[in-house]
């Protein structure tokens, strides 16, 4: 088990190449995902964010470097939080991979114990979850467990971004209530 206070990853890289939710996400609603990684850190103890990007979403990075700026002008106490930009690979953002990179070797998984969990970021336990994920974390903290179960299904509930693309009229990152149809969301685009 890892010594020290644990980190958390916000994991702005797209695990799937046709996807592009994480990215939007950080794009449009940047103080969103701060604020959900603000609360995962708080929940588990860390004291350390870091944010990563793929080094071409420069977009994006460019929206969350700028929100954070925002709240350092405005005073906002917070925890220590960076960004960190990964290659564009389709490994490069598995949590092992990483957390490789942010320890400074190459953004490569691997699958021997410890997990990053354990022993990740430096040596201590390391939280990794993507941008959505910590988006929801952030709008439940915000607005309760009960609020989220109000969309979705009894079994899955709350909202999902999906990437639509393709042979559509618009391709589009949109949020749904999870249990949408895949024909529902076609004739969305």
């Amino acid at each position: 088990r890892g010594k020290g206070r644990p980190v958390v990853i916000a994991n702005v890289t797209e695990g799937e190449p046709a996807s592009a939710k994480d990215k939007t996400l950080a794009v449009r609603l940047p103080h969103l995902l701060l604020d959900g990684a603000m609360y995962a850190a708080k929940a588990v103890g860390a004291s350390e964010v870091v944010i990563a990007f793929e080094r071409g979403a420069r977009t994006a990075l460019a929206a969350v470097e700028n929100a954070l700026q925002e709240r350092r002008q405005a005073g906002e106490a917070m925890r220590s939080v960076r960004t960190h930009t990964v290659p564009d690979r389709f490994v490069s953002g598995e949590e092992s991979a990483l957390v490789n990179h942010v320890n400074g070797g190459i953004a490569k998984p691997y699958t021997t114990p410890p997990r990053v969990f354990e022993k990740g970021v430096g040596g201590r336990p390391t939280l990794v979850d993507n941008a959505e994920t910590l988006a929801h974390v952030a709008l439940i903290a915000v607005h309760g467990a009960e609020w989220f179960r109000e969309t979705g299904t009894p079994d899955s509930p709350g909202t999902m971004l999906v990437t639509v693309s393709g042979a559509v009229a618009h391709s589009q990152v949109t949020e749904v209530p999870l249990g949408t149809s895949l024909s529902t969301l076609l004739d969305m685009a």
